[in-house]
């Protein structure tokens, strides 16, 4: 479901600027883009959970996103994913 919501997003909406994300933000955001949970990306990246919620925390602030579908849009759009 998150695939479709993103794709639609895509599709209807300019593109933002690209932000320069640090290099863990920017495989975090990927993998948010790729649709998967907290604890899946914690397992990814060998972090724990609570470091996937501040680094979701700061590449939300960075881009702007306001949520976690509209960090996965950024990841899309940027070929994160």
């Amino acid at each position: 479901m998150l695939r479709r919501l993103v794709g639609r997003a895509v599709a209807t909406v300019p593109p933002p600027a690209p932000v320069p994300l640090p290099p863990r933000e920017r495989e975090l955001v990927a993998l948010v883009g790729s649709g998967l949970s907290n604890e899946q990306i914690a397992r990814a990246m060998h972090v724990g959970v609570t470091t996937v919620k501040s680094y979701l925390t700061a590449a939300m602030a960075r881009t702007g996103a306001r949520n976690r579908v509209q960090l996965a849009v950024y990841a899309v759009r940027h070929g994160l994913v």
